[in-house]
Parts: structure tokens; sequence; C-alpha cells
């Protein structure tokens, strides 16, 4: 073997590999480029994320109205069956409005306590549940209506069918 030559490619390689580890050792930090890359990474994640959560929210506070007024309904079966004298709701004719109010319902311990508006601040403003029953049959329906902490509907004249569909 050649040793002039053997010692010039090992004397060559050896300053390349200086350079190259003189480099690495010298990088601070990131380049204004990279810095700016994940900023526009970033960006695109949180525009596709932003409405899909967004979505999510508005569906699990639809979620939480249905699963209060399966609750309501629930305890005016209860009181119901249980006796508790209809009151009027003043909902509509004096025959159909007979029923609970939510009020009626914790005052009589079918409720612990006014469920929250899940969309407001605080319980709901107001909410009752008609029952009537069939002339044809002995079924009874229950038909709930919800009104948010500001007043607006937030279930309207919903039986449980309707609620699970």
């Amino acid at each position: 073997m050649n040793q002039p030559t053997d010692d010039i490619k090992e004397k060559g390689e050896m300053d390349m590999l200086k350079k190259v580890r003189e480099r690495f050792v010298n990088e601070k930090g990131f380049t204004l480029v990279e810095l700016l890359a994940v900023i526009v990474i970033l960006g695109i994640i949180a525009a596709i994320a932003v409405p899909a959560i967004g979505s999510i929210i508005g569906d699990s506070k639809e979620k939480a109205h249905t699963s209060n007024a399966l609750s309501v309904i629930e305890a005016a079966r209860l009181a119901n069956a249980n006796g508790e004298p209809l009151t009027s709701n003043n909902v509509g004719s004096a025959a159909s409005d007979e029923g609970y109010t939510l009020q009626g319902l914790v005052s009589a311990g079918y409720l612990d306590s006014i469920p929250s508006d899940p969309q407001g601040d605080g319980q709901y403003q107001s909410g009752y549940v008609v029952v009537g029953s069939s002339t044809t049959s002995n079924d009874v329906t229950y038909t709930v209506t919800l009104k948010g902490s500001g007043g607006e509907d937030r279930i309207t004249n919903e039986t449980k069918s309707s609620l699970n569909e």
C-alpha cells in the first residue's frame, strides 16, 4: 500500500470531520425559517382542531339538555305513580296542561334540585311536564318543556320517545 497517499486521505477526512463538528458545535439555535415553518404547522393544526372541538362542545350541550329532560320526565313519572296531585301549568287548555313543574318536583323530593342549564348561567328558568292520558287505553304520556336561564326554549314539548331518537 502507498503510505503517503493513505496519510493524505486520512488527513483530508480528519479535516472534513473537524469542519462538520465545528459547524454543529457552533450551531446554537433555530433559524428564522425553521421557526416560521413550525408556526405555520401549528396554525394549520389549530385551524383543523378548533371547529372540530366547537362541534363536540355543542353536541355535548344538546345531549346534556336531553339528559336533563329525561331525568325530569322520570321524576314526573314517579310523582304520578305515587299519586302526587297534578297542578295546572298554564300552558294550554285546562284539560291538557296539568302536570308537574320543576319546582314542584324538587319540593316533593323527586328531584334533588332544578337541573343546570348547560348553555346558560345557572339553572333552567322554568320547566314543566304535562301529564296526558289516552282516552282509549291506560297509556300515560309525559311531555317536557325546559326554558333556559335566560328564558330561551331549550326543550319544547318533547316526549321520552322523541328525546331518545
